[in-house]
């Protein structure tokens, strides 16, 4: 608007009106194309968050679907070796039994292939008659409970067989929802270069926090919260844990060194997939002092969870994730997370928050 004023000052005092119309035109169309560029520009923002949005959206169900396959697959693992070991065992006890039986018949016939029916020796012969009639006696129990053993072997192999192929049927299925979490998260790390880049010098400070604090107390305090309300509200639905698992160790409960504990520790398998509780920002995402890579998110009205023992992480520091979106995977060596929930510089009960079980 600037430069088309100066143009019709200029037309007024020095030039023709033949000049001053086509150069106010030639203004008047680079306008237009700035513009057009313009909306163009806005046009591919819109359509590059609503990729973003879509991408976190087919992240959270596919995630939720690998979550289940994992823990389906992990479930018929530990079944069939439970199996294996049951039928090693009876393996073991079949041998043993065998070197009873072959004990018995050894007996057995030595006694059978030496009669003695004298009058003289009929003591011995009564007393051989005894020791015959136990020993068949020993060697039908034998027979029996190896028959049996037999039986339960064969049961034990059939179901081992069942549950190998329900193992083999969603391994392809499992494949699938694998890659495609994987193109996901490709697709996520490359709309998060642009972070990458913008934060580099905040990555720098964690790493120094991360070196400073002496316990995760001060780790969360260090990279701060979310601005707390007068009361601790927090949602009406309890939250699903980050990983598909047991707890063994709760709130308050003493520790194996004998400290009383300002979290949850919750029993899962090395590499399965993580994910955040919950909507907000990451807020620290490096390794931190004996506890693994570590995440952390801060959540609404001040709440931070703590995420520990991960192996590999998929998300950067101030990246904004959805409940249930993927943040990584569990130190394949590692199959325990512990997890505190923290409100400013207090540990909270994650119980007040989180669901027991997925």
């Amino acid at each position: 608007m600037k430069k088309i004023l100066i143009i019709l000052i200029g037309c007024v005092v020095f030039a023709s009106p033949a000049f001053c119309a086509s150069e106010l035109s030639r203004i008047q169309t680079e306008i237009k194309q700035v513009e057009q560029k313009n909306k163009k520009l806005e046009e591919q923002v819109k359509k590059s968050e609503k990729n973003v949005a879509q991408t976190k959206q087919d992240l959270v169900r596919t995630a939720d679907r690998v979550s289940s396959l994992e823990e389906q697959r992990g479930k018929i693992q530990i079944k069939i070796d439970e199996l294996d070991a049951r039928r090693n065992q009876i393996a073991k006890e079949l041998a043993a039994n065998q070197a009873r039986i072959y004990d018995s018949v050894s007996g057995i016939l030595y006694m059978a292939m030496r009669p003695s029916f004298d009058v003289d020796d009929m003591h011995d012969y009564v007393l051989t008659s005894s020791v015959l009639s136990g020993m068949s006696q020993q060697f039908d129990a034998e027979i029996q409970k190896a028959s049996q053993q037999l039986d339960e072997l064969e049961k034990i192999l059939a179901e081992r067989n069942i549950e190998k192929e329900k193992l083999d049927r969603s391994a392809q299925k499992y494949t699938k929802e694998r890659n495609a979490l994987d193109k996901l998260l490709k697709s996520r790390s490359a709309q998060n270069e642009k972070l990458k880049s913008q934060h580099a010098a905040l990555q720098k400070k964690l790493r120094a926090l991360s070196e400073r604090a002496k316990n995760i107390s001060e780790l969360s305090a260090g990279v701060g919260s979310s601005e707390m309300s007068a009361d601790a509200y927090f949602s009406r639905r309890k939250l699903n844990l980050p990983v598909r698992g047991r707890i063994v160790v709760r709130f308050g409960e003493k520790t194996a060194l004998g400290l009383t504990s300002d979290g949850w520790r919750i029993r899962t398998r090395g590499d399965v997939l993580v994910t955040a509780p919950a909507d907000r920002i990451v807020k620290f995402a490096d390794t931190f002092r004996g506890f693994g890579r570590v995440v952390i998110i801060s959540h609404k009205n001040g709440y931070n969870t703590v995420m520990t023992n991960l192996g590999k992480l998929d998300i950067v520091p101030e990246q904004e994730v959805l409940a249930g979106e993927p943040i990584g995977r569990m130190d394949a060596d590692k199959g325990e997370m512990y997890m505190e929930v923290r409100r400013g510089n207090k540990a909270v009960d994650p119980a007040r928050l989180f669901k027991e079980e997925n």
